[in-house]
């Protein structure tokens, strides 16, 4: 049985409507690292970053919730939420699980700190996102492109993990709850697996 080590206050929470999806909840033993054992002595075998969630299968340790994802969508293939390696759409695929671990989790942090728009723009070649301008950019354009999930009419993990970010920014007032994502969220929040997600009751209130 695979582990997986997360607590509610983690990012690996985006991780359970996948697992409702791929209807692998009962291969999954859930282990509860409360944040002040992250970096002991113990955890820190498992993951030297201390860092939560962290899938263990057969041994082998897979750390970040992108590389989580995919790796979960890759071995149950046969649920249909990843393309497959030889499908085009495969590298779209890829490219919304890194732009939403990269870009818009580092654009998010950076609202989240307060950074302000100048200061962003002051350092917009080292930063990931760009700027401001480029992450709603990006956004709008894949919105308008979604038909009706982003790789057209079949659901994949992306699609999931895209919506709860974009709701989680939003009920934290991170982006703006932008008419070009409406459609698109209420899509994904319609579905059973994210029933149970408060940042979509939250801004569907």
């Amino acid at each position: 049985m695979m582990k997986l080590y997360n607590n509610a206050q983690s990012r690996g929470m985006t991780l359970f409507p996948l697992l409702k999806e791929l209807e692998i909840e009962d291969q999954i033993e859930q282990i509860h690292i409360p944040y002040e054992k992250m970096h002991q002595a113990e955890y820190l075998k498992v993951n030297p970053m201390g860092k939560v969630p962290c899938l263990v299968d057969e041994g082998i340790v897979i750390s970040e919730v992108a590389a989580i994802f995919t790796y979960l969508a890759d071995k149950y293939s046969e649920k249909g939420f990843s393309p497959a390696l030889d499908d085009p759409k495969r590298g779209a695929y890829l490219k919304w699980m890194f732009f939403c671990h990269g870009p818009l989790t580092e654009y998010m942090d950076m609202k989240g700190f307060h950074i302000s728009n100048e200061q962003i723009e002051a350092k917009r070649r080292s930063l990931t996102f760009g700027n401001e301008d480029s992450v709603f950019s990006f956004l709008k354009n894949g919105m308008k492109q979604a038909n009706p999930y982003l790789l057209g009419e079949k659901i994949s993990a992306a699609d999931l993990y895209l919506a709860y970010w974009l709701v989680f920014a939003i009920s934290f007032k991170l982006l703006p709850y932008l008419d070009e994502f409406k459609p698109f969220i209420q899509l994904i929040g319609n579905r059973d697996s994210m029933k149970d997600v408060p940042w979509f009751k939250k801004i569907n209130a």
